[in-house]
């Protein structure tokens, strides 16, 4: 009942939101402010549900297998966390949340990759958390009691799937989507190979989002590093500003930002965000009480944004502006990337002065981009 009492006060508002900005969309991708509501309203909607069903799930089996040793015990109830947690966070939570956003803002589905492949994702994603918990219930009930509160592990894995999902998941999810090859653009294919030679870039491999994205991003992985590409781009951009987003992903590829920077810096975060859930959020929690409860709910919520979102962010925001340097030096000008970065704000209905976590405004980056002198420019 003390989860019921946070659950509904937050569902309500939440709701209305989702309605209002329904009633005011028209199938078009939404202008930063709505969707910036609709995002808010269907992630506290989600939660919501998340918490309505917490509260009527006994997360603990009410059996064991009676000739069971310790490690057995351990493993089993590992591997039934992970999964529950998968249902309440991946499915629920996450899920949820996409399906009122994109129900608000009448958009179609996001995804369109094939069923065999979604289905493959989401093993991988179950895969993760049964490990993860497994890990976690090894590590923290090796000698004592079995029972371990769900309120204690939602939190880390809040923290801990944002890394998975960053690092793994695209290469499951775009390592056999259709490359660059298969678009008629052979004068930006055939620059971008020509680069990789002068340059001597590290491995990364190009693959198209089928889907809206009208954006573009790397990550790393094992031995290479992966650029995906919204295909709105290749069918919306000039081969000049083709060029400049290219660029740009593959600046961070050169500077290897994502395994030398993020990834120590989310590691970080999460290691930061854990330590406080462990010694502040769970003794609240396990106090049962209303007050209790939102006090730790604050204090979970305030520390994944300051360790997670906000430093990291830091850094990204500077990684941003030293990609966009190298990819102008690249290119030889840095028009091209002036005209990619102002095409990239009107495809996703952004103004140009909005700002993210991880992203300076464009403005920002355009003011910078213009106060460059390469050497073409001189």
């Amino acid at each position: 009942m003390q989860l019921l009492a946070v659950a509904i006060p937050l569902a309500l508002p939440a709701l209305a939101v989702l309605i209002w900005v329904r009633s005011k969309s028209d199938g078009e991708e939404p202008d930063h402010r709505t969707k910036g509501m609709a995002s808010v309203a269907s992630m506290s909607a989600g939660a919501a549900l998340a918490l309505i069903m917490v509260s009527a799930w006994d997360l603990v089996p009410g059996f064991m297998f009676p000739e069971a040793t310790g490690w057995q015990i351990h493993a089993f109830v590992g591997v039934y966390i992970g999964g529950s947690l998968y249902v309440l966070m991946r499915v629920v939570l996450f899920g949820s949340s996409t399906v009122l956003q994109r129900w608000a803002c009448r958009l179609p589905p996001e995804s369109v990759d094939p069923i065999g492949r979604r289905l493959l994702v989401e093993l991988c994603v179950l895969g993760g958390f049964v490990v993860t918990a497994v890990a976690i219930q090894a590590i923290a009930l090796v000698g004592r009691s079995v029972h371990l509160p769900l309120w204690t592990l939602i939190p880390l894995f809040a923290a801990i799937l944002p890394l998975y999902s960053t690092f793994l998941i695209p290469w499951v999810r775009y390592l056999r989507a259709r490359r660059l090859t298969c678009y008629d653009i052979a004068d930006v294919d055939a620059w971008l190979n020509e680069l990789c030679v002068q340059r001597g870039l590290p491995r990364f491999r190009i693959r198209i989002h089928e889907g809206g994205l009208a954006n573009a991003f790397a990550t790393g992985g094992l031995g290479a590093h992966l650029v995906v590409i919204g295909k709105t781009l290749l069918e919306r951009m000039s081969g000049a500003e083709l060029r400049a987003v290219l660029a740009h992903e593959v600046a961070h590829v050169e500077r290897r930002h994502v395994p030398r920077g993020i990834l120590p810096l989310t590691i970080l975060g999460i290691t930061l965000h854990v330590l406080c859930v462990i010694s502040l959020v769970n003794p609240l929690f396990a106090k049962e009480e209303l007050l209790a409860l939102l006090t730790g709910m604050l204090i979970a919520g305030v520390s994944g944004g300051l360790f997670l979102v906000g430093l990291p962010g830091i850094f990204m925001h500077r990684m941003e502006f030293r990609a966009d340097r190298l990819a102008a030096e690249m290119l030889g000008e840095t028009e091209p990337l002036v005209d990619a970065l102002t095409k990239l704000a009107e495809l996703n209905r952004q103004p140009l002065d909005a700002r993210s976590w991880s992203h300076p405004s464009m403005q920002a980056r355009i003011n910078a981009l213009q106060n460059l002198s390469t050497p073409r420019q001189q």
